[in-house]
């Protein structure tokens, strides 16, 4: 039969064939090493197996590398040091995370007075708010910590569980990929941020015998310039972090000796006072703007039994996640969020951009969510699930946290990173914070973690002669900056893009809310495309949990698919 079809063809269409075939077969290695350096710099993947071995030479650095701040960054931090320095310094200005209570998950869910809970972070606004870790996350922790799921466990026996986030793109459900995973989705990490955070740190203090943790704030840093290290080829500037200043909480100053400064301070960005406090100072340059966005966090405490006869999608026990509503800018400006959590806890999150209301009762929940515009409507399950709150008076035992997302920050090290003391370096919200709606700050932390595992894998110390001491290379923090920045910047790109699309959104200083435009139709229209096509929902769904570069989808074939989806709105609209 092919050779029938095959003699009717023109000559020169089989010459075309016959090269387009060949092209196809001969490219195929070219695209995979094009694959293959694409993932090494947009993702920490590649970095994944050497995380939590031993180093190579199997001795650790002598030396302290001291991490300010002791949250989500500054503990993933501790635990990559751990394996590479002889000693590693954790400055925390919270006390109480060093008591018994720090390292309890029940202390977390007792109730005290007015119905606060104690012992909140003071210094992390969304602490109590809805978190989601992408499966990035649950795999590098697997590979830092082996005893991660027993411990997790103890928390919740539905703390390890598929990642199945229940996403609807402005009422459209986006199928998590199942054939794409052989009906078995990868599994994620599904705890609250307090608990996550108290896990961290057990998990920390039970694996590492050489993390210190210190009650107290690095207030400063001596930069010896002395002059580059000996025997280095393309050495910089010398400037290197050689102690750092702490104050205790009785104010009490102390100094101590730093290979490796690495700050994990969060929003604070302390090293940015720090550099320009120096002899000297280093302005760092920053982007900020302002999303305007708002949302309350309700937290209700449910018996499981009372939503076992409500007919949500693969049933309430058996999933992390009820709903996600995320919106598109040219249909809503609301979001809404349906999260369990572990003690029979369930987080529902109504937010907005320049939103307005304040729920504060299972009713208002019920409101706010029956006047979201959606493509298509909420699912039925989700009001009843709010009647069997009300129903069975989960209001009485209710909390309501009212947020106003702090402007978003993109502090540009990478721009001066010449400039810099070569082993400073900056993980977590320190370097980038974006609108919470994604769900991507702690998993942005952990990319940090993994890239600066990677590299102390390959670096050795060198000798420095001026001060007779070993030091790291020269060159380390501009490695840092340069694996780091890659694969970091497009949460910030993403972010920012999508935000742009809200009128009320106060832009970074000198661009219009007209930035990124086409991207931001372009990602419509993927998710139009997604919801009908598995096959590209897969790509989204692996982007999306930081398995694979963001990259996958602009791919060709699925921009066609996506360009061709918009065309055809187009005409449509025009006919």
């Amino acid at each position: 039969m092919l050779s029938q079809i095959l003699a009717f063809l023109p000559t020169q269409l089989l010459y075309l064939l016959c090269f387009i075939a060949t092209l196809s077969f001969f490219s195929r290695p070219f695209l995979k090493s094009r694959r293959d350096r694409i993932v090494e710099k947009l993702t920490a993947l590649n970095d994944l197996p050497g995380l939590g071995k031993p180093r190579k030479e199997g001795k650790r650095i002598d030396g302290t590398a001291i991490i300010a701040g002791g949250s989500v960054a500054g503990l993933l931090a501790a635990r990559v040091c751990s394996t590479h320095f002889a000693r590693v310094l954790i400055v925390e200005p919270e006390a109480w995370t060093s008591t018994e209570e720090g390292l309890s998950d029940e202390a977390r869910l007792a109730k005290a007075e007015h119905g606060k809970k104690p012992n909140t972070r003071s210094r992390v606004q969304q602490y109590t708010s809805v978190h989601s870790y992408q499966v990035f996350t649950y795999r590098a922790l697997k590979e830092m910590f082996p005893d991660l799921e027993t411990e997790a466990l103890k928390i919740d026996p539905a703390s390890i569980v598929p990642c199945d986030l229940q996403l609807h793109m402005s009422g459209r459900h986006m199928e998590a990929p199942y054939d794409f995973y052989d009906g078995k989705l990868p599994n994620f990490l599904s705890l609250s941020r307090p608990a996550y955070e108290t896990l961290l740190r057990k998990l920390v203090r039970k694996n590492c015998d050489n993390v210190e943790f210190v009650i107290g704030t690095v207030t400063g840093m001596d930069i010896d310039v002395d002059g580059p290290s000996q025997g280095l080829e393309g050495a910089g500037t010398g400037h290197r972090v050689q102690s750092v200043t702490i104050r205790s909480k009785d104010g009490v100053e102390t100094t101590e000796p730093a290979l490796l400064l690495i700050d994990c301070t969060g929003p604070v960005s302390a090293s940015l006072k720090w550099l320009s406090a120096s002899s000297k100072p280093v302005k760092v340059p920053r982007d900020i703007y302002d999303p305007k966005m708002y949302y309350t966090s309700c937290e209700y405490y449910v018996d499981p039994a009372i939503m076992a006869n409500i007919q949500i999608p693969r049933g309430y026990s058996k999933i992390p996640v009820v709903y996600v509503f995320v919106p598109d800018p040219a249909v809503s400006d609301q979001s809404m969020m349906i999260f369990k959590r572990e003690k029979n806890t369930l987080q529902i999150v109504c937010g907005g951009w320049a939103m307005a209301a304040r729920p504060r009762s299972v009713a208002d929940v019920r409101t706010f969510i029956s006047q979201i515009k959606s493509l298509e409507p909420i699912p039925h399950y989700v009001f009843k699930l709010l009647d069997s709150l009300e129903t069975n008076d989960c209001d009485a035992s209710a909390t309501y946290t009212d947020v106003k997302v702090p402007p978003s920050t993109f502090v540009k090290y990478h721009e001066v990173a010449e400039k810099l003391p070569s082993n400073l370096i900056a993980l977590g919200d320190s370097v980038i914070r974006v609108n919470p709606i994604r769900g991507q700050g702690c998993t942005k932390a952990m990319i940090g973690a993994v890239t600066l595992s990677g590299i102390l894998q390959s670096c050795n110390p060198v000798f420095h002669s001026n001060t007779s001491r070993e030091v790291l290379p020269d060159e380390f923090g501009k490695i840092f900056w340069e694996r780091h920045t890659p694969r970091t910047k497009s949460i910030w790109n993403q972010t920012k893009t999508a935000d742009y699309g809200w009128k009320t959104t106060v832009p970074v200083e000198g661009e219009t809310l007209e930035k990124g435009a086409f991207i931001r139709w372009y990602t419509r229209n993927f998710f139009k495309v997604s919801c009908r096509n598995k096959d590209v929902a897969a790509v989204g769904y692996n982007s999306a949990m930081f398995l694979a570069p963001p990259t996958d989808v602009i791919s060709p074939g699925i921009a066609v698919q996506v360009i061709w989806q918009g065309f055809k709105e187009l005409f449509a609209s025009r006919v």
